[in-house]
């Protein structure tokens, strides 16, 4: 922004050639300056005392946003007050104001000394160029001519110098805009490089992407079937629990002692009378009932099961336990479902069940604390017949 200041001239005027001379008039010169920070150019016009009819002509002719400044420096009456404000403001639609002290100059605005007042305005000094109306066009011939005088050797010298200054400006202009053409270029490469790989990541993602429904979709596919064979396990742990507790219940009902043994003779579950007539404890549960210490002694038992096993034949022998009471042992062969054979059952029944079952009394004499293979199968072969 640049600040005008307009200062009155005074002076004493000369009352008659013989009071003498009057004081010379002191003049204030009021100055314009602009910053080279500000690049608002500022016009500067100066004209005669007829040049009303050019400031008319020209401030009709310019536009009203052109972003300049106009100064109008006409040669005004200093005795009289200037009617030049109102008559130029009716010429344009730019504010015409009057040159005040401190006033800022702003674009689009049209500024007039006042009267009685000097305005300098330095437009070489600060890179300006100064343009003269023609004298063929000009009513007074004098202002032209002056405006269009040749230059002294002194500004011409000022003018080389500013003319070399401004072509070294201009040059080192010329190089750092191609330093910043270069720079762009460069940038623009590199901002062209990374959109490709952005818009090749951007596939990779998409393709990343679809890759992953796809996932989505056979997961949720094998999620539902996950929980149909969970529903199936389910169910078939509610069967398997249902036929344990039937197994259990019935194993509990039978009044019999019953062992239920593995291909490899050990023991998978019995029935709790189990426990009185062999000694069997919940502990013996999967060991091998050869280890196992039972109150009915056969020394062949292992070998009894094995031919079980082996011949897929039920059968019986007539044995004693420690207190010389006679009892029958009858292994049967554990069949599975799928008609495999997978161990025996071994059941023992008292005295009284040998009639019931074959029709022939348990052998006589008396008891025997062990029973020897020899015995055993004596008792096999006279079962058999």
């Amino acid at each position: 922004m640049t600040a005008m200041t307009a200062a009155k001239r005074t002076s004493k005027a000369s009352a008659d050639k013989s009071s003498g001379s009057k004081e010379s008039k002191k003049e204030q010169v009021s100055s314009l300056g602009q910053s080279r920070k500000n690049l608002m150019p500022i016009v500067g016009i100066g004209a005669s005392a007829g040049g009303l009819e050019a400031f008319s002509v020209l401030l009709k002719a310019l536009a009203p946003d052109l972003g300049m400044a106009f100064v109008l420096v006409p040669h005004l009456d200093p005795s009289r007050e200037s009617a030049f404000t109102q008559i130029l403001a009716k010429t344009t639609s730019m504010p015409v104001v009057q040159i005040e002290d401190n006033m800022p100059a702003e674009a689009n605005n049209v500024y007039i000394i006042p009267p009685n007042c000097d305005l300098t305005i330095t437009v070489k000094g600060e890179d300006g160029i100064t343009f003269a109306q023609d004298t063929q066009s000009a009513k007074y011939h004098g202002m032209p001519a002056s405006a269009n005088a040749p230059l002294t050797d002194a500004e011409k010298s000022e003018r080389d110098k500013q003319t070399a200054q401004l072509k070294q400006e201009l040059s080192a202009t010329k190089e750092y805009l191609q330093s910043i053409i270069e720079t762009h270029e460069a940038t623009k490469e590199e901002l062209q490089s990374a959109n490709e790989e952005i818009q090749s990541g951007n596939e990779e993602l998409q393709s990343t992407n679809e890759e992953l429904q796809t996932s989505k979709e056979e997961l949720e596919s094998a999620n539902e079937e996950l929980h149909r064979v969970n529903e199936e396990m389910q169910h078939r742990n509610e069967l398997l629990a249902q036929l344990n507790n039937d197994l259990t219940n019935l194993l509990n009902s039978v009044n019999l002692p019953m062992v239920m043994m593995a291909a490899d003779l050990s023991v998978r579950r019995f029935t709790p009378q189990t426990t009185a007539v062999l000694g069997l404890m919940a502990s013996d549960v999967g060991r091998p009932i050869p280890r196992l210490k039972l109150k009915i002694e056969v020394t062949n038992l292992e070998q009894m099961m094995l031919d079980v096993i082996q011949e897929v034949q039920p059968k019986q022998y007539h044995v004693q336990d420690h207190e010389g009471r006679w009892c029958t042992l009858r292994i049967t062969p554990y069949r599975t479902l799928d008609n495999r054979v997978d161990g025996v059952v071994l059941t023992v029944l008292d005295g009284s069940a040998f009639e019931k079952l074959d029709g022939s009394k348990p052998p006589k004499g008396k008891p025997k604390k062990k029973v020897g293979s020899a015995t055993a199968k004596t008792v096999t072969k006279q079962y058999r017949r």
